[in-house]
């Protein structure tokens, strides 16, 4: 069954299980979706079932919903949208994609973003820290702040494979508490890859990950413990 996945700030705040054909989102305590904040409406917004997927609708709400950043009035609502709603994001996770990234935007199995935010990186190539392994140089597009470049995650092994991620904050960390933990940060040098908990080492292009954090480049893949790959893409 499909769910709903509620976050502030990169942090999920709450999942919802879609079980109706129709769920209401606001600030008022009889909506199926309680959303505390004066930002909300009291009725912002209904979620309703159609057919095999979703459309979202607004109910006329002060401030607005928004899907992938541009306003709504109603419009079709699909897994890898984002709901915006005050400065809450909404997701919608399939049954297909609940394994890969547990308690995060990507889904509910052994592995799942802690936070998420973004990282730049410099494209170029690099050895140390990867046990010798080198990657080629890369340019990709510029971000208009400071000339960084964009990039994301796609999951490319697992039951949610496809699912993508792009990296637009300072910092994206994700993984299983108490497993492995691993996080991506945009600095100076690049999109640099850091191991933060965990006996069993990150591995980047069949690589174990050092002490010392790597910076990522374009066609990088990540494993983390339990075989998940992700794979760095010019966004």
């Amino acid at each position: 069954m499909a769910k709903l996945v509620i976050f502030l700030d990169d942090k999920v705040l709450k999942e919802v299980v879609l079980n109706k054909d129709r769920v209401t989102l606001g600030r008022r305590p009889h909506n199926d979706v309680v959303i505390d904040n004066l930002a909300v409406s009291g009725e912002h917004a209904v979620l309703l079932r159609e057919g095999d997927g979703y459309v979202v609708q607004d109910l006329g709400s002060t401030n607005g919903s928004y899907i992938n950043g541009k306003p709504i009035k109603r419009a079709a609502f699909n897994e890898g949208d984002s709901l915006d709603i005050g400065k809450y994001t909404l997701r919608l996770l399939s049954d297909s994609k609940q394994s890969a990234f547990a308690g995060s935007r990507f889904g509910n199995s052994r592995f799942g973003p802690t936070g998420f935010t973004n990282s730049g990186g410099t494209g170029t190539s690099f050895r140390n820290s990867r046990s010798g392994a080198t990657t080629s140089s890369y340019s990709p597009t510029q971000h208009q702040d400071g000339g960084l470049p964009a990039f994301k995650i796609r999951v490319v092994s697992g039951a949610a494979a496809g699912t993508e991620l792009v990296l637009s904050k300072p910092q994206t960390t994700f993984g299983q508490h108490g497993v492995m933990v691993v996080s991506i940060q945009r600095n100076p040098r690049g999109y640099e890859l850091s191991q933060v908990e965990g006996e069993q080492r990150v591995r980047i292009n069949g690589a174990a990950l050092g002490l010392v954090p790597a910076v990522l480049t374009s066609g990088d893949v990540v494993e983390l413990a339990g075989g998940t790959r992700l794979q760095i893409l010019p966004a």
